[in-house]
């Protein structure tokens, strides 16, 4: 899944979190499955920021 498509999903996913119109259960779900879309993410720009420094220190010497 790229980028995008998982901040896509969390952005939907908080909404229906927002929205108190889902049970318990399904709140839990939700909650599980927008936490592992966010360290999805986190793990996406951790990666990018890393590339990034090795980019602009290959750059500089």
């Amino acid at each position: 899944m790229s980028y995008e498509e998982a901040i896509s999903k969390l952005e939907e996913t908080v909404k229906q979190l927002e929205s108190g119109k889902l049970s318990l259960e399904e709140s839990i779900e939700m909650f599980e499955q927008g936490t592992k879309l966010a360290k999805e993410c986190y793990e996406t720009l951790k990666n990018a920021e890393q590339k990034i420094t090795l980019i602009s220190e290959s750059e500089g010497n």
